[in-house]
């Protein structure tokens, strides 16, 4: 889910400046967070109810999925769901990856997606590429 932040709560720390996507792994979690985006609250919080749960998929191999944008002026979104041998690779997993194992960019074109998965692909060097999987068309909608 990619959630479009008003401008007067924009900044560095969102993606694009602008965009907060939620990682959703079930029919259950999207129902759980669209309760919690609907609660009363007496001031604005961040929607970060799902950004520490772990991540319930597991994988030995690098998953990319790209999503295009869902209407015109959205940004397509590349996400990539990291195997433990990867993400231990870091001091401090928790901080640097979403539910402990994905990263998720946001890009202006499917050019932008297409260069910044090579760079990607150039920087895991060809042992690892071996393990990544990458879907050639997009996975759906952000």
């Amino acid at each position: 889910m990619l959630i479009d932040i008003p401008l007067a709560f924009s900044g560095d720390r969102l993606a694009l400046g602008r965009y907060y996507p939620v990682i959703l792994e079930s029919l259950a979690e999207m129902q759980e967070f669209e309760a919690f985006l609907c609660e009363q609250r007496p001031e604005l919080i961040s929607p970060a109810l799902l950004a520490r749960r772990p991540s319930g998929l597991r994988t030995d191999d690098i998953v990319f999925a790209r999503y295009s944008p869902p209407a015109p002026r959205w940004p397509w979104l590349h996400l990539c769901c990291w195997p433990t041998r990867c993400t231990m690779l870091v001091p401090h997993p928790e901080d640097e990856f979403a539910r402990g194992a994905y990263t998720v960019d946001a890009f202006q074109s499917d050019d932008d997606v297409n260069a910044a998965e090579l760079r990607l692909l150039a920087a895991l060097g060809p042992h690892e590429a071996y393990y990544v999987r990458s879907v050639p068309v997009a996975a759906g909608h952000a």
